[in-house]
């Protein structure tokens, strides 16, 4: 996982090559509403990211699903975008046939399996990422396949912001990577402050909402340790009345996800956070990308510093962080 995340950069560079080799092949469709389907770590993940990326510049309402069925709104003017990098995605596969019958505006991303050879024999485009790692680890596979496929339908896409994340990313895991130690590391600083607290960790709407619940889901899935994330100005107004319980205040961490271009009334609200969790004898982190470039830069940015230090965390808790034998338990009790 170590090799996989320090790769993340050529990864990118992988997908937007084949996104370029397939460009022909990819249909230019007419909507007038779209739904993003795929769930856990990998799928869902890059489609909130998504979200995230796009939060000022995409001209339809983004709409993310994840459960069994599907809303009522979907009909033939829907653009339906399905994720599922094992292609084997109980929701996902139930989202295909259903979606089928209601619109012929299906565009697909999988690493191959039942949803692959579904999207082909029906006739549908069918972008295909490369497969060898968790689906976690795939999330940028998924997101910037489908990042090329919204360019294809006239959102733009700017491949020299691109270009600008990958150089950093490069730049920046020579900080992150697993010789470099302790007190040169800000992933391996980061994973021991984690260390035997619940991070409670907080994102803001349209850049960090997606990174901080990527990080629950990472902290989750590599670290085996539970971890809680909501949003400023969300928590605001209910949850932070919590924190007046003095006997959780040595068993958690505030986590703020921060960015160097927050608008005035987000900065002041983490400010304010900070200020009042402080009071009250939380022990507060504030994480900010490794960068000050583009909006893609600076994402990639905090995703790959999280990641690593998910990954740090689980070795310190002595945990591999590949293994989820509980996922496959459920997944085989859902199958009886």
């Amino acid at each position: 996982m170590l090799g996989v995340t320090y790769h993340t950069a050529e990864g990118i560079e992988e997908i937007l090559s084949l996104g370029r080799q397939l460009e022909n092949e990819i249909p230019r469709l007419k909507f007038t509403r779209t739904i993003f389907l795929g769930t856990g770590g990998g799928s869902r993940a890059a489609l909130d990211l998504l979200h995230s990326y796009l939060f000022h510049s995409f001209p339809y309402p983004f709409y993310i699903y994840q459960g069994y069925g599907l809303p009522g709104f979907v009909d033939s003017e829907t653009l339906v975008l399905i994720l599922s990098h094992s292609g084997e995605t109980e929701e996902s596969l139930s989202h295909f046939e259903e979606a089928r019958r209601k619109t012929e505006k299906i565009l697909v991303i999988s690493g191959g399996g039942t949803l692959t050879r579904l999207a082909q024999k029906h006739g549908f485009f069918c972008f295909p990422v490369p497969v060898g790692m968790e689906a976690r680890s795939a999330m940028p596979y998924l997101f910037f396949a489908a990042l090329f496929l919204l360019s294809k339908q006239g959102i733009p896409l700017d491949e020299e912001e691109i270009q600008e994340a990958v150089y950093t990313l490069k730049m920046e895991r020579e900080l992150l990577k697993e010789e470099i130690p302790l007190s040169s590391n800000p992933a391996k600083t980061l994973a021991l402050k984690l260390k035997g607290l619940i991070p409670f960790i907080y994102g803001s709407y349209g850049f960090s909402d997606a990174l901080a619940e990527r990080f629950r889901r990472q902290l989750a899935e590599n670290a085996k340790t539970l971890a809680h994330a909501n949003i400023i100005p969300n928590m605001h107004h209910d949850e932070i009345v919590g924190y007046e319980e003095k006997s959780l205040r040595d068993k958690v961490i505030a986590v703020l996800i921060r960015d160097f271009l927050e608008e005035k009334k987000i900065k002041k609200r983490f400010e304010v956070t900070k200020e009042v969790l402080g009071e009250r004898g939380v022990p507060v982190l504030e994480v900010y990308p490794l960068n000050k470039g583009s909006k893609v830069a600076r994402l990639f940015s905090l995703i790959q510093l999280l990641d690593y230090t998910s990954i740090y965390l689980a070795l310190l808790r002595g945990f591999n962080p590949r293994e989820v034998a509980i996922i496959k338990l459920l997944k085989e009790r859902m199958k009886e």
